[in-house]
């Protein structure tokens, strides 16, 4: 940017002018010709950035309606699954009971030997 500044300032002092097909700029400095340029290519980057973010919201809402529309068939897809039987017995129950399986007990003496062998 200041590479542009001085480029501009400094060549403030020689008018040209432009001829393009038939039509002939006014005379101008360098250095406004310069500016001209600068701002007309950054107005048409403007541009074409919101026809590219224009097309990407457009793109961007299509998927997320497929995304709704396979969620929803992969909903309708799957079987009603029943409501989960309670793990634990509520009641009495001897043989609901014996398939709970208990917890093993830590035995202190192997967990003295374990930790000797090891020093």
């Amino acid at each position: 940017m200041r590479g542009l500044a001085v480029l501009t300032i400094f060549n403030f002092s020689t008018q040209v002018h432009i001829v393009m097909f038939s039509w002939q700029s006014p005379d101008l400095p360098i250095g406004m010709w310069i500016l001209i340029a600068f701002f007309l290519g950054a107005l048409l980057l403007y541009f074409v950035s919101i026809a590219s973010a224009w097309s990407d919201k457009r793109k961007i809402k299509h998927l997320q309606r497929n995304i709704a529309e396979l969620q929803e068939q992969v909903r309708a897809s799957r079987p009603p699954t029943p409501a989960p039987a309670s793990p634990l017995p509520s009641g009495p129950d001897v043989s609901a009971q014996s398939q709970v399986m208990p917890m093993p007990t830590m035995n202190p003496q192997i967990d003295n030997l374990s930790s000797q062998n090891f020093r």
